[in-house]
C-alpha cells in the first residue's frame, strides 16, 4: 500500500513511468503494468482500488488449489472425520473407498488445516507446530554478506545518528505475512514502525528505503533471516552498509530487541496482526518516541534525534495513513 500511494500520487501529477520507477528502483515496465492492471473504470489509479484488485487475482488465483473450502459439503465431511478421530491420511483413504465425495490427497487435508493453523490445529491428534520443509528456511552465511565484526566502531559508540537496527515483529503462525518491521537509531533511541503484509525480501528492502527516505542512514545491522536478503538492493537504494549478526544472537541488536519488548505492550506477541493498520503502528511509534528515557537524563528519543540531527523535532513524525 505504501508503494502504491506514492505511485498514485506520482501519477496524478503526470510524472511518467519511467520517473515513478526511478523513485522506487523499480523497473519502469512494472510500475506501467501496476498502472495498467489495476486502473478504475474512470481511468484513474487509486491505490485503495489497486490494492482490491490484486487480492481478488490473487483469490481468484488460488481458487483452483482451494479445494475443501470451495466444496461445503467436502468441508463438512473432512470436519466431522477428523473429530471422529481419524488422521488426514485415513481421511483420504476413506473418501476414496466409499466414492461419495471427490477424492482427496492427505496433503491436501494438512494444507487446509495449515492455513488457519490457530483455529484448526485442535482437529488433529498431533497438535504440534507443522513441521517446515527441509530447505525452506535454512540459514547459510553468504560470503557477499558483510559481517557485524566489519562494523565502524564508531558505530558501538553511540554518538551519532544514522545507525539503524532492524527487525520484524511477527503475529500468529496462520498470518505470519502480517508482521511489522521495527527500525531504531542506536544513538538516540528513535524509532519507525511500518506495517508489512508480505515478507518477500525484495518488497521489505523497498518498504525499508520508503522508511528511512530523508533521514540519515549511515548502517543498518540486521539478524540473518530471510526477508533482509536483499541487503544489497536497500544499500543501494539508502546508500549505506548493511551489517548481519551472528546466528541467534540477539543482544548483538540489544537495543532493537528492547524495542520489540515495549511493542509488545500494544501488539502482543501470539495475536494476529493482521488488523492492525500503518495509522496504529506510526500510533505506537509516536507514544515510544515520545517516552522519557533515563539514559538520556528522561528526554524523549524524538528530541535526541532532532538535536543530533539538527532537525525540528516535528520533521520527523512519519505519515500517517
Amino acid at each position: 500500500m505504501a508503494e502504491r500511494e506514492i505511485i498514485r500520487r506520482l501519477h496524478t501529477r503526470r510524472q511518467t513511468c519511467a520517473d515513478i520507477a526511478l523513485i522506487l528502483g523499480k523497473h519502469r515496465s512494472t510500475i506501467a503494468r501496476e498502472i495498467r492492471r489495476n486502473t478504475n473504470a474512470a481511468g484513474i489509479y487509486f491505490e485503495k482500488h489497486a490494492q482490491g484488485m490484486m487480492l481478488r487475482r490473487r483469490k481468484a488465483a488460488k481458487a483452483s488449489a482451494l479445494i475443501i473450502e470451495n466444496d461445503l459439503m467436502l468441508e463438512a465431511h473432512v470436519e466431522e472425520l477428523l473429530h471422529a478421530g481419524l488422521s488426514p491420511e485415513q481421511i483420504a483413504g476413506y473418501i476414496e473407498r466409499t466414492g461419495n465425495l471427490r477424492k482427496l490427497c492427505h496433503k491436501t487435508i494438512y494444507s487446509w488445516v495449515h492455513r488457519k493453523w490457530q483455529s484448526r490445529k485442535a482437529f488433529l491428534r498431533f497438535k504440534a507446530k507443522p513441521r517446515v520443509p527441509y530447505g525452506d528456511k535454512k540459514r547459510v552465511w553468504q560470503p557477499h554478506k558483510r559481517h557485524i565484526s566489519e562494523r565502524p566502531a564508531v558505530v558501538g559508540k553511540r554518538r551519532r545518528v544514522g545507525d539503524w537496527e532492524a527487525d520484524l515483529v511477527h503475529g500468529t503462525q496462520d498470518d505470519s505475512r502480517h508482521c511489522l518491521l521495527t527500525l531504531n537509531d542506536r544513538a538516540s533511541g528513535f524509532c519507525i514502525i511500518w506495517k508489512l503484509q508480505t515478507l518477500h525480501a525484495l518488497a521489505v528492502a523497498h518498504i525499508m528505503a520508503i522508511a528511512l527516505r530523508g533521514l540519515p542512514v549511515r548502517t543498518i545491522t540486521c539478524d540473518n533471516g530471510i526477508e533482509f536478503a536483499r541487503h544489497k538492493t536497500i544499500e543501494r537504494l539508502l546508500k549505506c552498509h548493511v551489517y548481519f549478526t551472528d546466528t541467534h544472537s540477539p543482544q548483538q541488536r540489544g537495543s532493537n530487541e528492547n524495542l520489540n519488548g515495549l511493542i509488545r505492550e500494544y501488539f502482543p506477541k501470539g495475536k494476529s496482526l493482521a488488523h492492525v493498520t500503518q495509522a496504529d503502528a506510526t500510533r505506537v511509534a509516536g507514544i515510544l518516541n515520545r517516552r522519557p528515557r533515563k539514559r538520556f537524563g528522561y528526554e524523549c528519543p524524538r528530541n535526541i534525534f532532532a538535536g543530533m540531527s539538527a532537525r525540528s523535532p516535528y520533521s520527523v513524525r512519519r505519515p500517517t495513513r
